[in-house]
Order: structure tokens, then sequence, then C-alpha cells
């Protein structure tokens, strides 16, 4: 087995393990083009094993894990590794494979100076003795997914009473959805704007939202949603499409139109553009712990649960640390409990 940098001339190389092995948007080729265009250093880590074949035992190169790692920086502290969603792996191997894998990470870790890597896998990684495991994280633990099987009528069939009743009023109302263009990514900002003060969480730059939506448009695996009444528009949202699922991500609405409850709609327009891509599931992203009636997420959370009734939520394991400066480390996690942070 060896470790080898994977670049533009394998990117569908790339695409397709994280495709067809579980990984999500945030392990794309095109997700790491987009945190460098912001300003982060990537590196795209393949663990590749050589296989002899045919009689002249020429060799080819099976990939058994991919890992993209992503440079962040913490004020006054420095700099750490992150890979959110991964490693993703394609092996039984996976002590070994992860063992060569830190190895790499420690080396590139050595060179930035960096405190340590974070890990937010889809699976757990607990058969590595050297991280440090938490049950928190940067991206969403918990997130609930509808599926797509089936016609849109099966679907639609499958999803609470009210939500099928909110879908239809909205319609009746005279809510139409329609896919923007980069046009329409100011007024989606100006509605993320208001839905972020009136909820109480934090937003990204309007800059942020334009490289996300500029660099995935090229390859097509971004949508802006628009709900339009009477020719305005009063809600939006953006959805992910890569692999085999598409995610409902960065949503708002102009709280002077709550009656017309448009995220209805412009899920169900996500889930009809998520058939026509042929894509199985829609991932919902965050949402409350099952039974955590007093969670601060509840409210969104009985909004999405009405979409995907009878399927369940499901937890990811949380964040490893591949720790390299300990006191460093120790200060990183102090300043997030100060601010009253979950690590």
């Amino acid at each position: 087995m060896k470790v080898i940098e994977i670049n533009e001339k394998d990117r569908e190389l790339w695409n397709e393990m994280a495709k067809t092995s579980g990984g999500s948007f945030l392990q794309s080729y095109e997700w790491g083009e987009f945190k460098e265009g912001d300003g982060h250093k990537i590196w795209r880590l393949a663990i590749a094993e050589t296989k002899l074949r045919g009689s002249d035992l020429t060799s080819h190169f099976r990939i058994l894990a991919i890992c993209q790692v992503i440079e962040e920086n913490v004020p006054y502290l420095g700099r750490y590794l992150y890979v959110p969603h991964g490693p993703i792996f394609n092996t039984d191997k996976k002590e070994a494979t992860m063992q060569l894998l830190e190895e790499k990470l420690k080396q590139i870790a050595k060179t930035e100076q960096a405190m340590f890597v974070r890990f937010e896998p889809k699976i757990s990684l607990r058969f590595s003795n050297d991280l440090t495991h938490y049950k928190s994280s940067i991206q969403a633990i918990y997130t609930l997914k509808v599926n797509l099987e089936g016609e849109l009528e099966q679907i639609s069939a499958s999803f609470k009473k009210d939500t099928r009743y909110s879908i239809r009023q909205a319609q009746k109302k005279g809510v139409k959805i329609e896919i923007g263009a980069e046009k329409d990514l100011d007024k989606f900002y100006e509605l993320l704007e208001q839905t972020g003060k009136q909820a109480g969480f934090e937003i990204y730059s309007r800059e942020y939202y334009q490289k996300l939506y500029s660099n995935l448009k090229k390859n097509n695996l971004i949508e802006l949603f628009l709900a339009k009444y009477q020719g305005k528009i009063i809600g939006a949202a953006l959805a992910i499409y890569f692999g085999r699922e598409a995610t409902y991500s960065y949503s708002a609405a102009d709280s002077n139109f709550r009656n017309l409850a448009v995220a209805y709609p412009i899920v169900w327009s996500i889930i009809k553009e998520a058939k026509k891509r042929k894509m199985e599931k829609l991932d919902l992203w965050g949402v409350a712990p099952e039974n955590e009636i007093n969670h601060p997420w509840q409210g969104f959370t009985h909004f999405k649960r009405g979409f995907a009734p009878s399927e369940s939520i499901h937890a990811y394991p949380g964040s490893y640390f591949l720790i390299l400066n300990h006191f460093k480390f120790n200060l990183y996690i102090l300043q997030k409990l100060a601010r009253g942070r979950k690590v």
C-alpha cells in the first residue's frame, strides 16, 4: 500500500470513489476546489494497493481509501487539518489503511505546523488507537433522509398528511417554485440574513455563497430554488446533488409570508429534481436527536420529519482527533467551551 496525491487528471476517479463508497459532497473534488477558491489549502490523499496481473506481470492500482483534507485556521492558536465526512474506505483493511493515512497526515501537519487533524467520518474510527474521540461535530451529527425509491406519487404518499396539505395549500395560494440563477443570490442572501437574525444562527459572508454556487454550478452539482409569490421572491434554498444523494442545505424565507409555508413546496421541488437525476435519497441535513422534544432544533426537525415519517434518524459518530500539539489542542477545547460552543 502507498499514499498518492490525486490531482485534476484523476478527478473522475476520485469522484467515482466518493460516490460509490458512501461519501458525500464534502469529499467531492469540486468541494475541494470551492474551498481552495475560498483561501484554504487542500490535499486529496488516496491509499492505493498495487496488484500484479497478466502474463507480463503488469501492475495496476486499486484505491482502498480517499481522504480530502482542508486546512483551517483558528485565530490566535494556529492551523489544523480538517476531514469532513471522511476518510472514505473501500476495503476491509481499515486499520492498516488508516495507519498509513495517519503517518502521511502527520508529515503534512508537521510541515504546516498544524495542531491536530480533525476527522468527521460517516463511520466509526474506533479501530485506530491513535485518535481521541468526541461525540460532537462541526457538521450535523444527526440527519434524516427521504427515500426516493418509486414514482413521485408514491414518494408524496409517504409524506405526513399535514406535509402534503401544506404543499397543496402553498400552490393554491399562488406560490410558484422556480430554479434561480447566480443573479438571484443577492436576494437569497438578503433572506438568509433575515432568517439568521430571527432564528439566532450565524451565516457565512455573501462571497462564501457566491463562490459555493459558482464552483459547484460549473459541474451541475447545485441548484438555487426560489419561491415566488405575486412576482416577489419570498423564499429560497440551495440543494446540492452529488452521487446517489441530494442534500437540502441552506434555506431562508421572508417572515412576512410565514402563512404561505414556502419551505414545503421548495423541498418537494428539490425532490422532483433529484428524481430527474435518478438519485436515491434526499439528505435533509441537521435534525434533533430522536425523542429530544426540548432540543433547540425540534421545530425544523418536525418540519423535516413530515417528508420522512417512517425513516430513522441517523447518527454519525462525531469527531476523531489526531493530536500533534497537546497544549494547543487543550487551548482549542477551552476556547470552544468558553464561548459556549460544542467541541
